[in-house]
């Protein structure tokens, strides 16, 4: 942080309706003077260890609000950790950052891992809705992952379920991973929620989530995340597809660098 090494790449969110670009999800980068690319995965567990991740997760926000006024009209999601639920007066925070950079907090999706909903003191259900009276919307990210998930969704109000990509990318060879996907989107939707499927990395998983009534798709299939420059690039050049096209054969899927999530 002190050396700015740190910066936030940005992976677009595309409507299953119009196929249209209609958020963007911030993803926190490191690169490292001598080492390179580090993946967030090796880095904010030592970062948390070292409680340093209030600050990160500060760092984040701050910037992806500064961003947000680059895309007046997308939405811009950003992952909250259990820690800042412990550690941190986070509704304060979130307060302090609306004033002074001037956003609509309506604009941003505060995605939250079952990790938090495991904790679910009275604190935990107190924050989460100053979060939700604040304006923002609220996501259940990696949604499957866990244990009690459909007890979530019963018990906390969400605007949006993120279906994890350990599902999707089964559902050309499981039949059952077909079968509870269409079970989660039809709880979902009755609860009034939308349905965003992570990890799209062929047209055949675009279009089956699509079919499958998914509301929003995310994935190496449309982008990778990209810096904000190039984000700006991406979405001046972008050609709406459709994603509810006959879904042909399985194709191989585009390689990632394993930084999508």
């Amino acid at each position: 942080m002190e050396h700015q090494e740190f910066d936030l790449h940005y992976q677009p969110v595309i409507s299953c309706s119009t196929g249209k670009v209609v958020g963007v999800e911030a993803l926190l980068r490191w690169h490292h003077p001598l080492y390179g690319s580090m993946p967030p995965a090796e880095f904010i567990p030592v970062a948390e260890n070292a409680g340093l991740l209030p600050a990160i997760g500060e760092w984040v926000l701050e910037r992806a609000m500064t961003d947000a006024k680059l895309w007046p009209e997308l939405e811009i999601a950003v992952n909250l950790s259990p820690v800042q639920f412990r550690h941190v007066d986070l509704e304060s925070m979130l307060r302090r950052l609306i004033v002074k950079h001037a956003v609509d907090p309506g604009r941003f999706v505060l995605e939250i891992t079952e990790g938090v909903l495991l904790e679910a003191t009275d604190r935990v259900n107190t924050v989460l809705d100053a979060i939700r009276d604040m304006g923002f919307r609220t996501a259940l990210d990696d949604f499957g992952t866990g244990y009690s998930s459909l007890s979530y969704l019963c018990n906390f109000q969400f605007d949006k379920i993120k279906i994890d990509r350990s599902f999707i990318s089964s559902i050309s060879r499981v039949d059952t991973t077909k079968t509870i996907i269409k079970s989660v989107v039809t709880l979902g939707r009755g609860l009034g929620m939308d349905i965003v499927a992570e990890g799209i990395e062929t047209p055949y998983e675009a279009s089956m989530m699509t079919r499958f009534g998914c509301t929003e798709l995310q994935g190496f299939y449309f982008a990778r995340p990209l810096p904000v420059e190039e984000m700006v690039k991406f979405l001046e050049t972008y050609e709406p597809r459709n994603p509810d096209q006959e879904p042909g054969s399985l194709q191989q899927p585009i390689a990632g660098d394993g930084l999508a999530g």
